[in-house]
């Protein structure tokens, strides 16, 4: 029997509630291993879809690994509560061991019952005799709104609005992903309800999704500016007093937590050159390519490119020259490339990319 049918073996045994206290602890024993954390995952996702409709059963992999983490947690608090006597370990070991299952129907329970009173919350709030399209094939949508805005809808996808916008705003209701290119209209903005968030632009293109790793909503934007805030229809009363907010621009995005309540912004993962309307630059071929061109001027130039800002840990950086001609790279290669030459490094800072290293001489 290999170590993972051993594994498995033993944890049937729990399962069955028919393991002896020697099986109990070499269960645990290769739980803290971190060695079965994928066989134990497993076992997580089939017990909670166990007798669950298939849309409850969706358990994202990160509320699984906060699970793994609380089984740790739950075994280490026992540990420090009770006496260190020699027959305790097998004991606090049952009562971690108890715990496990109680987490595990406590995070199932929690999440399939908040996810759907969170869609049955959203859909009490769409307005009725709105129309809506839906995506059921496995290609975008095009889907192009009377005010001549389009919405790019992803698989599984569906929005709701009003056909002619005869109010003073342009209400859009979306369950599931899109892309949204908004018509500029200054006098009626165009709101995007989108679970606990709403979105309002006056005229852009953005992106909304839920990050099915994190299961946090997010908000990117391409062009323009949005303003991102949550949506006080499903806010409780001392929520809506300390209403979450926060501006996005291109390359950036927001992060949406329901839990914590709270925005955060940083970079998109892919940050694309900024489109004409967005930037005074014209001849993007030319505008990086560089000879012997000071990392202060480089700099400039790529901020201006992409609208993203860049700061240096040490201000002898900009003494640094660089040559080279990165045009057709990405932000990450282009800022890759400079490090490599100027023996520096960079890591992204919320908004703003943070340049390390000690720069160059006079």
């Amino acid at each position: 029997m290999s170590n993972e049918e051993r594994f498995k073996y033993l944890l049937g045994l729990y399962q069955a509630n028919n393991i002896s206290i020697e099986e109990h602890d070499e269960l645990f024993e290769m739980i803290d291993s971190s060695d079965y954390d994928a066989v134990l995952t497993n076992a997580i996702y089939f017990d909670l879809s166990n007798g669950t409709d298939e849309d409850s059963a969706d358990l994202p992999p990160h509320i699984a690994h906060d699970i793994i983490r609380n089984i740790y947690e739950a075994e280490k608090n026992v540990k420090k509560i009770l006496p260190t006597k020699r027959i305790i370990p097998s004991i606090y070991r049952w009562v971690a061991a108890a715990s496990i299952f109680a987490l595990i129907v406590l995070a199932s329970l929690f999440y399939q019952s908040s996810s759907t009173t969170s869609k049955k919350q959203f859909a009490a709030i769409i307005p009725k005799y709105t129309i809506t399209v839906a995506n059921t094939k496995n290609e975008q949508q095009l889907v192009v709104l009377s005010d001549g805005s389009k919405v790019i809808l992803a698989p599984n996808s569906s929005i709701h609005y009003s056909r002619l916008f005869a109010g003073e705003t342009r209400d859009v209701y979306l369950e599931g992903e899109a892309f949204f290119q908004v018509t500029k209209n200054p006098v009626k903005p165009f709101m995007v309800y989108y679970n606990n968030i709403v979105t309002k632009v006056l005229g852009t293109s953005f992106k909304i999704n839920t990050n099915k790793t994190t299961g946090n909503v997010e908000v990117s934007v391409r062009t323009g500016k949005v303003q991102v805030f949550e949506n006080e229809k499903l806010l409780s009363l001392s929520d809506k007093i300390k209403k979450a907010t926060t501006i996005i621009t291109p390359n950036q995005k927001a992060v949406y937590n329901a839990g914590s309540h709270l925005f955060e912004n940083s970079i998109v993962d892919k940050p694309e050159k900024l489109l004409p309307n967005d930037t005074a630059v014209v001849n993007t071929k030319e505008v990086l390519a560089f000879d012997q061109e000071k990392l202060s001027m480089v700099f400039q130039k790529i901020q201006t490119y992409y609208g993203i800002d860049i700061v240096v840990e040490s201000s002898n950086l900009y003494n640094c020259s660089f040559s080279g001609d990165i045009s057709n790279l990405d932000l990450f290669s282009v800022l890759k490339s400079i490090c490599i030459a100027t023996n520096s490094s960079f890591e992204v800072n919320g908004t703003k990319i943070l340049i390390k290293g000690n720069g160059c001489d006079n």
